[in-house]
């Protein structure tokens, strides 16, 4: 058997390698208390390196690049271009990104996710903290090298000039080129690249030698400092935290971290994530070459694009709609949510389709919990605060029972709110209710921004007694990551509207019996009978809403006065279509595919005699205008593909085409398949039930049928007669001034 290579370069850091493979905290506890020192000589250090870097800031001169919304580049930036070469002025910005990125990976973490919320630490921390997503300060190549050699058990070689050594000189190299310096540096490891023998271009991640000692010694001083903490606000009055809250929270945070030392594990989290998400078409991820790939050495496909620094505002974002989409898609739907997307870790690859990289932080949701983040979603777009409240608490932010602090003194203790005596349902989601919908009306961006709601949250924390569950931490920073993102590509972007689609199909296609049974109950009464009140409401929002669009759109034909308008026609445009497509995508098919029995069920359990009744009543006709108006429209559709001299043909694709892979296409194209022949079955069998129901059913229904069809051919006739006017009469130049 052939001897295992060992570097003489990693001793200082070997010890520490038993803690590996996921996070145990006796092992962790017993690891230290053999070495006491290591705690309080980095507790010291992060104390005075966070009191450093807060003096350096308050005192330094602020860098002019951010004058103009300048910003760093994301890609490797050399030592001498970051204001720290000899005789070069020093700015704050860059001070400050040292001081991070010195006091490791979880300092690194914190500070890439606040690099996306320009809100919360203004534009120039925002900006210089970007550098640490991809170009933190990069450890010694030497030590890279040893690292490749040792998890790769080479002794040979890395590349032709790169790893040589008078042992070696003379043998075959790994391969066939590698840069010499990182192309990307980050929390925990370092990007070069590479060819191999083969002549495919691959990325390779090293791991930082210190990694795992790093985290060790921030997880065990983070217990430390946090459990003092936890026991100082235990001692004082209407103060205490729920008991292991904070140990807890500490250790998923320290083992989450952990899990992304191993790159096996991440490697195999990156396929599952891909294969996840394959339904939506766009979504990527770097194949791994398995053969140069170990615990601590990741080698991936090079890929083809670019961050989001490199690309035109339009592919911005679209390329943000589709991290948005995929997240969410993942967080309601699949489970498995991609933790850490910031935009070091987004790429638009030449093919426009989005990129995914780095899979060390990855979050599991439970199917509950999927379904209160659905719920939530669009709760909050539809204002309906009773719902997000009943979402908080099924979700664990909000005590169950709800408790709350009577008097508003900080010095009481918190108690439940109580239960209804003859309903038994918590009174506190009705007075919570109220609260959050103060706060969120009065909340900047209360129902387009994660950011305005989480501020919420933490402002109700002071009265209701709130936590943030241990799972939901991963997920919180990646929408905040998200938002962040959108942010800059588009200001007036809602996360909550993209999302939207999403939440609806989980909403449509629950798993838990809970969510069952409140699907049910919200459309079929206790008979199978359609919820009548709650359709017909409905069915005028709806109308509201068409009316408020219809509006917008009479304004935006009035004559063009400026190019700013004419700027914001195709955005709005392209807004439009991202939504459109994005519902299409989540709910048209969800008839026919697996994740469809319970909708399926339910429509062939409803009482469509009952409807047809309905529909035929005064109160519907709201409802058959709509009807209509849908059937117009798929008409109009049918008679464009049927005539070609009527099909606009787009003579180059826009940047915001949403693509879609070969396997996708054949996904939704059977998908489609099955839900028109399951459409037809389930029509079929409720004319079924019209017929063996008796000659009245039968009258109802024909009667129903040909309001519907007179309907639809009046629209006809108006639209051939607004044409026919249109054609005779003279046409208008548009005058831009």
């Amino acid at each position: 058997e052939k001897k295992r290579v060992q570097r003489a370069e990693l001793d200082p850091w070997r010890d520490f390698d038993k803690l590996r493979g996921g996070l145990d905290v006796v092992k962790l506890k017993d690891f230290f208390v053999k070495r006491p020192q290591l705690v309080v000589s980095r507790l010291v250090e992060v104390t005075t390196t966070a009191k450093a870097a807060k003096e350096e800031w308050d005192t330094g001169i602020p860098d002019p690049a951010f004058e103009n919304g300048g910003s760093y580049e994301f890609d490797y930036v050399p030592e001498d271009d970051m204001g720290v070469k000899e005789g070069a002025t020093i700015y704050r910005g860059a001070n400050l990104v040292n001081r991070m990125s010195a006091l490791g990976p979880v300092a690194v973490k914190i500070a890439q996710t606040l690099s996306q919320r320009a809100d919360i630490v203004g534009d120039e921390v925002c900006d210089s903290l970007k550098r640490l997503q991809t170009a933190n300060i990069p450890f010694d190549d030497n030590l890279a090298m040893a690292v490749i050699k040792e998890s790769l058990n080479w002794n040979g070689p890395i590349a032709p000039g790169i790893g040589i050594d008078d042992s070696n000189k003379n043998d075959k190299p790994l391969f066939k080129w590698i840069s010499e310096k990182p192309i990307a540096v980050a929390s925990l490891g370092q990007v070069y690249k590479a060819t191999t023998h083969e002549g495919e271009d691959v990325a390779v991640k090293v791991q930082r030698p210190d990694g795992m000692a790093l985290l060790a010694k921030d997880a065990i001083c983070f217990k430390v400092v946090l459990a003092a903490f936890e026991a100082y606000k235990n001692i004082l009055p209407g103060q205490a935290f729920d008991k292991g809250l904070i140990g807890n929270t500490v250790d998923r945070v320290a083992a989450d971290m952990t899990n992304e030392l191993d790159y096996i594990k991440e490697a195999a989290s990156g396929v599952k994530f891909e294969e996840s998400l394959s339904f939506l078409g766009f979504v990527k991820v770097p194949k791994v070459y398995k053969k140069y790939s170990t615990e601590r050495v990741l080698v991936t496909d090079f890929v083809k694009g670019n961050h989001l620094n490199k690309l035109t505002k339009e592919q911005g974002v679209a390329m943000t709609r589709m991290a948005v989409e995929a997240c969410t898609a993942s967080l309601v739907l699949t489970g498995f949510v991609h933790a850490d997307p910031h935009e070091g870790n987004l790429m638009l690859d030449d093919e426009g389709n989005i990129v995914f990289l780095d899979f060390g932080l990855m979050s599991d949701v439970e199917d509950t919990i999927m379904e209160a983040f659905a719920q939530g979603i669009q709760a909050c777009l539809a204002e309906d605060w009773v719902s997000l409240t009943k979402a908080f608490k099924s979700s664990g932010f909000i005590s169950n029972p709800i408790e709350w602090k009577v008097d508003d003194s900080t010095d009481s203790d918190f108690v439940p709110v109580g239960y209804d005596p003859i309903t038994g349902e918590d009174l506190g989601i009705d007075e919570l209710k109220k609260d959050l919908e103060k706060s969120m009306r009065g909340e900047e961006g209360g129902t387009s921004r994660f950011g305005a709601l989480a501020a919420v949250l933490n402002n109700l924390s002071e009265k209701w007694k709130m936590s943030t569950p241990p799972y939901v931490l991963l997920l919180i920073r990646t929408f905040l990551t998200l938002e962040g993102i959108a942010g800059r590509v588009d200001p007036d972007f809602n996360i909550y509207e993209m999302a939207m689609p999403w939440a609806i199909r989980r909403s449509l296609s629950p798993s838990t019996l809970e969510g069952i049974s409140t699907l049910r109950s919200t459309i079929l009464t206790k008979d199978d009978r359609i919820q009548w009140p709650r359709l017909l409401e409905f069915v005028e929002t709806a109308m509201a809403e068409n009316e408020k669009e219809e509006v917008a759109s009479s304004i935006d034909k009035q004559p063009i006065k400026t190019d700013a308008v004419v700027d914001e026609a195709p955005k709005e445009k392209s807004a439009e279509s991202a939504k459109s497509g994005a519902m299409n995508d989540a709910v048209v098919t969800l008839l026919g595919s697996p994740e469809g029995t319970v909708l399926r069920r339910m429509i062939r359990d409803l009482d469509s005699i009952d409807l047809v009744s309905r529909l035929l009543s005064k109160d519907a006709k709201p409802l058959r205008k709509q009807a209509v108006m849908a059937l117009s429209v798929e008409d109009m559709k049918r008679r464009d593909r049927c005539s070609s001299s009527t099909i606009e043909v787009e003579t180059s694709a826009t940047t915001t085409d949403r693509p879609m892979s070969d396997e996708c296409a054949k996904l939704r194209e059977k998908q489609l398949k099955w839900t028109r022949k399951i459409t037809t079955m389930i029509v079929k069998e409720h004319l079924m039930k019209q017929l063996k129901a008796g000659p009245k059913a039968w009258f109802k229904l024909s009667f129903l049928s040909l309001k519907l069809i007179t309907g639809l051919i009046n629209r006809r006739i108006l639209f051939y007669l607004e044409s026919l006017k249109k054609t005779l009469s003279p046409k208008e130049g548009c005058k831009v001034t």
